[in-house]
């Protein structure tokens, strides 16, 4: 039987416009629970139909990795996948997206199932289109303002204003801001499917914050898919990491309270013992992190 894979991608490209418009009107709505649930199910469904896992030649220590393939046609192949996180069986735990119920799992099964939801479509995507970094991105952002909204009880804002002097004000562009109320914390949280030589906006973004609002205002979270990076011609998978910048970066330009990955590089996992300690945790952890998070401990 022929695949029309333009077909899939004009599909693809719907369930994606319609989570990003249920996304923008209400993140922690059920018209998004179900537009995010109906795109990773599409997107596993292709995955399942029309592509085959490919074994990389992984440099990470300790650690497997595949990338899809389509079955017939062009040869492509798709960003790395972590084959211990991902599930082929992670549909059928979704409805708990549905539920908001996602901290009733099993930590190590709620590990897989993020994971697997977040990476199923930037896969899907990777099969249907080239060169296209943008719309895995916002997919990504729109999971985490989602589950973060949910988690909090409120919507996000994505900017907030640093500045006010006389007839002069400034507003500094963020990925998202959650304000949960009078004399509770507010909370800063970056979101990247990568941080490479990016994360010293993150870091820079908070000071701005701590300078105007005042330290602690707002807690910093960076929420971050993964750091591998997939060379198409050898096959070869690699971690890029800068521990010793992050570092610097923690002590010198604005502390951050927690670095959530859905695939946690062991050299930045590392890095929760190191001076001064830093929080980095698989993103599964947040949601027993909730309560304590909003109490402001």
């Amino acid at each position: 039987m022929r695949i029309d894979l333009e077909k899939i991608q004009a599909d693809l490209s719907e369930k994606y416009e319609r989570l990003k418009k249920a996304a923008c009107v209400d993140a922690k709505s059920d018209n998004t629970a179900k537009a995010l649930v109906d795109i990773v199910q599409f997107s596993l469904q292709f995955l399942k139909d029309c592509c085959a896992p490919t074994r990389l030649i992984s440099k990470v220590p300790d650690k497997i990795y595949f990338s899809f393939s389509l079955r017939k046609g062009r040869p492509k192949f798709s960003r790395s996948v972590n084959k211990d996180l991902f599930s082929f069986n992670a549909e059928r735990r979704l409805h708990h997206f549905l539920k908001g119920s996602l901290s009733d799992i099993p930590f190590n099964e709620r590990q897989r199932l993020l994971y697997t939801t977040a990476m199923s479509y930037c896969c899907a995507s990777d099969m249907l289109r080239t060169g296209d970094q943008k719309t895995p991105a916002t997919f990504f952002e729109c999971l985490i303002g989602h589950l973060f909204a949910r988690s909090f009880g409120v919507n996000p804002r994505t900017q907030v204003e640093v500045l006010r002097l006389e007839e002069e004000s400034s507003t500094l562009p963020t990925d998202f801001i959650f304000d949960i109320g009078p004399a509770k914390p507010k909370f800063h949280v970056p979101v990247k499917t990568s941080t490479r030589e990016r994360v010293i906006q993150v870091f820079a973004h908070q000071r701005v914050l701590d300078g105007v609002h005042g330290f602690g205002k707002f807690t910093g979270i960076l929420v971050c898919l993964t750091e591998t990076k997939l060379d198409h011609k050898s096959k070869e998978v690699i971690e890029i990491c800068v521990p010793r910048q992050w570092n610097l970066y923690q002590r010198f330009i604005a502390p951050m309270k927690r670095f959530y990955y859905f695939d946690v590089p062991k050299k930045y996992e590392n890095l929760t013992k190191g001076d001064p300690p830093m929080a980095v945790l698989p993103f599964a952890k947040f949601f027993e992190e909730v309560p304590e998070l909003i109490s402001g401990k």
